[in-house]
């Protein structure tokens, strides 16, 4: 079927699904709708707005070591024109803390140097689709830090991974830290303590992907994908039932397992998925702190539902101000409520009156684990790419990141489309 008259359905509008459809206008396919179940496109791209200043409850920052989003900034002429965000150690208490004790500043050098050898070991970690994926990268990252000897390094990746709700590493596999947190990216942390914020917040980038994109239906969530006896497939929502001839689905596959035309193993692999279940607080407040800070005690499961990250964005006054915090659930079993913990924890930083403005709740990092892995998770997936004209992209496909979602959105477009 030619290209005009193919019609593809995009389920899900965040970062991975906007580039996709956008991309297939580009190659000239004329017949594209996304369907969102939420009311706004932009998944965890999610910007708000405060006495005209923009944050972010979602994906805040980009690295210069992001080369996919800073190609696709320069296709859609966005520019990197945000406030500066610094990021700072602190202690629970507001005082600044080294991140790496100076008695162990030589075993980090060593290790460091040896970390670019070590990874060259693994060639799957440049690959965009997960296949071939070697034993050790299924391990815990914190064992194959053990493999390796890397012990002031596994302290210093979870202070760059955990600290964003990405996981805890005695949990995850090392083949999602390091896809995530990969070499150049960790030195970008490193070597430029600025991150690069957009002034409009990261929503430009959603609104201008959407742009040419005629066919986009919010508030739509797709209930069924029905394979028709014409080859066709049939989208169904609460509200119509559309024909396509492929549909993309970019959104967490696990609320698709139910579908019949999955097999059972399909499906007992969609429910495997996991997640870290994470937050994100906007409080109004005064005397907040300014720039953007890290609380490194926090960090461990014991302290789950602290703040691990806070930023105020902008040039901050005495005055009323908002400021942003990040901050795993709490466990299950805990005697203070979230708000409680948060509300805390910003009492010891001197912040007063601190009021809840919005929040958001994420699940993030999707993962699988070692078993899952060593089951060849990622080979059978790949190996569903196509088959009924379905094709799968997203967090799960990609690991989570703005840069290996758009990475691994092209790729898809450039093997199938």
């Amino acid at each position: 079927m030619n290209k005009p008259n193919c019609k593809v359905a995009v389920v899900g509008g965040g970062i991975s699904g906007l580039v996709i459809a956008e991309g297939l206008i580009k190659r000239g396919y004329e017949n594209v709708t996304i369907f969102e179940k939420s009311e706004r496109i932009g998944g965890k791209l999610y910007t708000i707005w405060y006495k005209g200043k923009s944050y972010e409850l979602g994906a805040s920052f980009g690295l210069p070591s992001q080369l996919n989003l800073k190609r696709l900034m320069e296709q859609l002429d966005i520019k990197a024109d945000g406030p500066k965000l610094s990021r700072i150690n602190y202690n629970a208490d507001g005082k600044k803390t080294m991140q790496i004790p100076k008695e162990l500043l030589k075993d980090f050098i060593d290790e460091l140097d040896r970390l670019p050898d070590v990874l060259e070991k693994y060639s799957s970690l440049e690959n965009i689709s997960l296949q071939n994926i070697e034993s050790a990268l299924m391990l815990t990252f914190s064992k194959w830090c053990d493999i390796h000897q890397f012990k002031v390094l596994k302290t210093v990746y979870v202070h760059y991974f955990t600290i964003f709700g990405l996981g805890n590493i005695e949990e995850v596999p090392a083949l999602y830290v390091l896809k995530i947190m990969n070499y150049d990216h960790l030195m970008s942390f490193m070597r430029l303590p600025e991150f690069s914020t957009w002034k409009d917040g990261v929503t430009s980038l959603t609104e201008a992907l959407s742009k040419s994109i005629k066919d986009i239906r919010l508030g739509q969530r797709v209930i069924d994908i029905l394979l028709a006896s014409n080859g066709k497939l049939h989208v169904k929502t609460p509200y119509e039932v559309l024909e396509y001839d492929r549909v993309i689905i970019t959104t967490p596959l696990e609320q698709f397992s139910h579908f019949h035309f999955w097999d059972r193993d399909m499906k007992e692999r969609l429910n495997r998925i996991k997640y870290q279940s994470f937050n994100v607080y906007a409080f109004l407040a005064n005397r907040v702190p300014k720039g953007c800070g890290c609380i490194l005690e926090n960090l461990s499961p014991s302290r789950q539902g602290h703040i691990t990250i806070w930023n105020t964005r902008w040039e901050i006054s005495n005055d009323e101000e908002l400021i942003i915090l990040y901050a795993y659930d709490p466990p299950y079993d805990s005697k203070l409520s979230p708000l409680e913990i948060i509300i805390g924890d910003l009492s010891r930083l001197g912040v007063e009156n601190p009021r809840l403005y919005q929040a958001k709740h994420w699940k993030h990092c999707p993962y699988v684990d070692t078993s899952e892995l060593e089951n060849g998770f990622y080979d059978k997936m790949e190996a569903m790419q196509g088959k009924n004209n379905i094709f799968l992209a997203g967090e799960i496909m990609s690991t989570l990141s703005i840069d290996n979602c758009i990475r691994y959105s092209i790729d898809l477009l450039n093997r199938f489309f």
